[in-house]
């Protein structure tokens, strides 16, 4: 009779683990928020540009106004000592000029409105960009980290 062969036992071999890949795709998807929020930024800032192109128009308006009113009073005050005008005639000026410093007023007043826009996009600006910086930061903080695991898991192997 043959002798029998004798039973292997079934060698254990540690089957290679799957990488871990919820760290890429969660960097994927901070990586097309931190896009989104990079667009949103520009965005903001194109209105914050606007805005401040209004209001500087809105400036110049209020200046050119405030120009007017003082000139026209100048000149009426100028011909009515020269006694070129007769009192009817700086009465009506003197009216003139009060609806003159009321559209001034008015422009002044459209000013702070626009000012209150402008301000309110700067903000606007100034927290998406703070967003994003944060964002920037944490896209960071998960590549040093995955960069770290990927080490280690190489140094395991070795």
């Amino acid at each position: 009779m043959m002798p029998r062969r004798a039973k292997r036992e079934v060698v254990d071999v540690a089957e290679p683990r799957r990488q871990d890949d919820s760290l890429g795709k969660l960097l994927h998807v901070r990586k097309q928020r931190l896009g989104r929020l990079e667009r949103e930024r520009n965005e903001a800032r194109q209105r914050w540009r606007g805005q401040r192109e209004a209001l500087r128009a809105k400036k110049l308006e209020r200046r050119r106004l405030l120009a007017e009113t003082a000139a026209f009073w100048q000149e009426a005050r100028a011909a009515f000592f020269a006694m070129t005008s007769t009192t009817g005639q700086f009465g009506a000026a003197k009216a003139r000029y009060e609806k003159m410093k009321e559209e001034a007023a008015a422009g002044y007043l459209r000013w702070r409105e626009e000012l209150g826009r402008c301000h309110a996009a700067q903000r606007a600006f100034f927290d998406a960009l703070d967003a994003v910086r944060a964002a920037q930061r944490q896209q960071e903080k998960l590549g040093i980290l995955r960069d770290e695991l990927r080490e280690q898991a190489r140094r395991a192997e070795e």
